[in-house]
């Protein structure tokens, strides 16, 4: 298969725990910035949860044109010799800005702000809400792992002990 096509396991699957508190903090970052909205997607374009005034904003397609800009300029970044992707992006209007940031784990964080409020405070903030994303997300890997491991640990316990089980059977027939 393509790897375009190729279907490839989800980096991270969310569980109810982190996505409360993906949630909270998307909450304290609109309210420390007065933004518009704030939106946690996957990289793929998939909303995840927002905070503040959707309006007339159509969050599935604003998702999908934020991760269509990000892949574009992480291409830009290969094209001039970055080693990783931008981790921040902004862009201006003429009543209204995006400042778009990369998260890790497949996951982007957008916030919307109006003209009036000082770039530079939505860069603080933004850093400190990425950081909290990122410390948010390596502790449900970790425990996604953890997991996993103990599932595959007990289920290849449960087939060894029914292939021992099924040896010994025939051999005593």
């Amino acid at each position: 298969m393509p790897p375009s096509t190729q279907q490839t396991k989800p980096d991270l699957v969310l569980s109810t725990e982190t996505f409360d508190k993906i949630h909270k903090t998307l909450k304290e970052l609109e309210r420390s910035t007065h933004s518009e909205l704030v939106v946690f997607s996957e990289s793929n374009g998939v909303p995840i949860t927002h905070a503040g005034r959707l309006d007339s904003v159509n969050l599935p397609a604003l998702s999908s044109l934020i991760a269509a800009n990000y892949s574009a300029t992480r291409e830009m970044a290969n094209l001039v010799g970055e080693s990783e992707a931008f981790k921040f992006l902004y862009l201006e209007g003429a009543e209204n800005n995006i400042y778009l940031c990369n998260t890790g784990f497949e996951f982007l964080l957008t916030i919307v702000f109006s003209r009036k409020v000082a770039l530079g405070m939505i860069r603080i903030y933004a850093n400190r809400a990425v950081n909290e994303l990122q410390e948010i997300l390596k502790n449900a890997k970790n425990k996604e792992e953890e997991i996993e491991k103990h599932i595959l640990d007990s289920e290849f316990n449960f087939l060894l002990d029914s292939a021992f089980d099924a040896s010994f059977n025939q051999k005593s027939k």
